[in-house]
């Protein structure tokens, strides 16, 4: 491996990575304690149920986390794996939609024996990898006729599975899974007209089409998060109870909060306080001081994924770096501003933390892909312009994307001396 490569890699961000999985797994272990054990208590007789159930995910969640960081990237880009995995995740939100358990007007989850799983958190990682693959494809495209192929292909699997997921339904979800699709193609380097193109198109058919899967609730609950800002009237104090109860916490909290385990909230008040409102647990029990520290985990946790991104030049590579980094940062972020009530309550989970087997067991897979391709940006050198990339897919040629190439400076004093 070249001196160059180093000085643009550092190892270090491997193991910063590492330790930001690991730190993320404590600590959520820890607050899904806090913020479950009178429910726990109330509903099973027993403090540690949900901490436990939790530690058995974070079990698995870690198998499933060296899986994707020791699985070759050459196998994965192939678009015939990457899409017999995201055909198999939107097979299972079709079955979900006709033989899932219903909680409420949702439809998620599938039971398998005594355990539940929400197919929709594991197809956010298999739409990267179907997303980012056929990028690469589209970039190795020589005719037109190819190039508008793996386009529709494109296009065809983002919305089918953002419309799976709307019919649950779970009107948050499919905005992250939009979310998700656009920044797996931004940072797949595609040009920034096919980009605009597919997002004018979707928000058409979305628009045309919202009579068909937007509930009434749903108009209701954005309504409420609309006019629930002035806290005014009875009817609102009614509706918008979660968010009441969620701000109350934060208020409670202060700087320095009451103490770890000290929420007041958490007892019974606030409900889905292990999950949907974890946030809201932490404002109370570790103050502003330590939502400020949330915030700059996924900030930090953020500007390492892009660090990693921005050192290739592979769409696919790019693309799946990119696309984790990015669902990980606004899903938190949704979380957190559903908490503070900055919009209304959208049942996104908190990555790391919220009590949930599938989304941590998701949430580790994706940060093992990103582990993935920052190992091997070290083990391999890259090469601009020539006939292999840093990955290997030979494209070399991305001048006209949206995104510079990475730069050559030390490659070219190197050819020099």
């Amino acid at each position: 491996m070249s001196e160059a490569v180093r000085r643009r890699l550092p190892v270090w961000v491997v193991w910063f990575l590492l330790a930001l999985t690991f730190l993320g797994i404590l600590g959520g272990l820890l607050m899904v304690f806090s913020a479950s054990y009178p429910l726990a208590l109330a509903r099973k007789g027993n403090a540690f149920y949900f901490v436990f159930r939790q530690a058995l995910y974070a079990l698995l969640g870690i198998g499933l986390f060296l899986l994707a960081w020791r699985m070759p990237l050459s196998f994965l880009r192939h678009p015939l794996v990457s899409g017999a995995l995201h055909l198999l995740a939107v097979m299972a939100l079709g079955l979900t939609l006709l033989y899932g358990e219903r909680v409420g007007a949702a439809q998620r989850w599938l039971e398998i024996g005594r355990f539940q799983v929400q197919p929709s958190e594991f197809a956010k990682v298999s739409l990267i990898l179907c997303l980012a693959a056929f990028a690469a494809r589209w970039w190795a495209g020589k005719s037109l006729r190819a190039k508008l192929g793996w386009t529709l292909a494109l296009w065809g699997c983002w919305m089918l599975t953002v419309a799976f997921v709307l019919f649950q339904p779970h009107l948050s979800g499919g905005l992250l899974f939009a979310l998700i699709g656009l920044s797996t193609l931004f940072f797949a380097r595609m040009p920034l007209v096919v980009l605009v193109l597919f997002v004018m198109l979707s928000g058409g058919l979305g628009y045309l089409s919202r009579e068909g899967w937007m509930h009434s609730y749903q108009r209701e609950r954005w309504q409420v998060g609309a006019t629930a800002f002035s806290l005014g009237s009875r009817t609102d104090e009614a509706r918008a109870y979660q968010v009441r109860q969620a701000l109350l916490g934060l208020k409670m909290g202060g700087w320095f909060g009451q103490g770890l385990f000290q929420s007041r909230q958490k007892h019974l008040f606030l409900p889905s306080a292990h999950n949907d409102f974890i946030f809201a647990v932490i404002g109370e029990e570790v103050g502003i001081v330590g939502t400020v520290l949330v915030l700059a985990f996924f900030g930090v946790l953020a500007f390492t994924g892009l660090k990693v991104t921005s050192q290739t030049s592979d769409a696919f590579a790019s693309g799946v770096a990119g696309g984790v980094t990015g669902w990980l940062w606004l899903q938190a972020m949704l979380h957190i501003a559903a908490n503070v009530h900055l919009i209304p309550p959208t049942g996104v989970p908190l990555p790391f933390v919220s009590a949930g087997g599938s989304a941590l067991c998701a949430t580790l897979t994706g940060m093992g892909l990103l582990l993935n391709v920052a190992s091997t940006l070290l083990q391999e050198p890259q090469r601009q312009g020539g006939k292999r990339d840093a990955m290997g897919d030979g494209r070399g040629r991305d001048r006209r994307t949206h995104l510079p190439r990475p730069r050559t400076r030390h490659r070219r004093q190197n050819l020099l001396a």
